[in-house]
């Protein structure tokens, strides 16, 4: 009888050893608009295994903005990171929140052919943009606003395409300045031209590399949301006190090389957030950007497209617990 019931209670044990393993997982997918350094907390927490401490198997799924935020709204994805087009959405009646956010400011830089050599220099001349409907083209103006210059005014517009026509635009002389990302305000330096702004540094808010969700997911899987919320905020910690290895975690999930890695982690750094929260004047000041693209007057509320209450819970956690990356 004693040999049974030890057989027995070795067999319990093993069994809930095994439904404990690595393999059961959870899997989660999250859409994010494309692989670029925006997404670095995404990166380190899935390269360091952070998302496998919390149990879940994180998978990233390039989409769009607008197919993101239907994937979203549908539940074919339980997060995406792409908060401008989901708190846009909510002006047309959807129910979603940002949750988290990597960077609070905007990665472009204002590039300018050589003669021009500052901001104000661009009166009378011809800016090059992506798109109307971009979100460069958003943050292009108010940065131009902010210098007295307005559009089909002071400087005429000209849609120039994507970064690489832009680009060509620019050292042919086409345009006179325009906004690049990562890295081709790299390509633009090394061509001649001129910065004009960093606005990983400018008084510009713009979040990206953020968690998106639907409300309703916090309140069915809370458990989840705070474990993707925890791996994700232990990746931010990890990029900001970790230059080398989130420099490793560019290097193998973009592909690249160490030295341009290196670059885009060191231009990068400045916009990052503390902790993945943003206080209510950048808030306000993300919102205010989006309801002038939109065209709408007045102003809702922030808790119907901001909540940072997992992202601080988890932080005090995490401080109380004394982790370090």
């Amino acid at each position: 009888m004693k040999f049974k019931s030890l057989f027995h209670l070795s067999l319990a044990i093993v069994t809930l050893l095994l439904s404990s393993t690595p393999g059961t997982a959870k899997p989660i997918r999250i859409a994010i608009p494309g692989y670029n350094i925006t997404q670095i907390a995404f990166f380190i927490a899935r390269e360091r295994g952070f998302f496998k401490e919390e149990g879940l198997d994180v998978e990233l799924v390039q989409m769009t903005g607008t197919v993101a935020n239907l994937a979203l709204m549908t539940g074919e994805v339980p997060f995406t990171s792409v908060p401008t087009a989901a708190m846009t959405a909510n002006l047309r009646g959807a129910n979603l929140r940002v949750l988290f956010t990597t960077f609070e400011r905007p990665l472009f830089w204002l590039y300018g052919r050589p003669q021009i050599r500052e901001v104000r220099d661009l009166k009378n001349k011809k800016v090059g943009v992506g798109g109307l409907n971009q979100a460069s083209y958003t943050l292009l103006r108010e940065l131009l606003s902010n210098y007295g210059l307005e559009p089909n005014k002071d400087y005429t517009l000209i849609q120039a395409g994507d970064s690489a026509p832009r680009f060509m635009a620019l050292t042919s002389g086409f345009i006179d300045a325009t906004l690049m990302p990562l890295p081709w305000n790299f390509s633009a330096q090394e061509a001649g031209m001129h910065e004009l702004v960093a606005l990983s540094k400018a008084d510009v808010t713009a979040p990206t590399g953020s968690i998106v969700l639907r409300d309703d997911l916090l309140r069915s899987e809370p458990q989840m949301v705070e474990q993707f919320t925890r791996a994700t905020l232990k990746a931010l910690r990890y990029a900001i006190e970790r230059r080398a290895g989130a420099i490793r975690a560019l290097t193998q999930s973009l592909k690249i090389k160490e030295d341009l890695a290196a670059k885009g982690y060191d231009a990068a750094r400045p916009a990052l957030t503390a902790d993945g929260t943003m206080t209510e004047a950048s808030q306000r000041k993300a919102l205010e950007a989006v309801l002038k693209s939109a065209g709408v007057n007045d102003t809702p509320p922030l808790d119907r497209f901001f909540n940072f209450a997992v992202a601080k819970k988890v932080a005090a956690d995490l401080q109380t617990t004394g982790w370090k990356p």
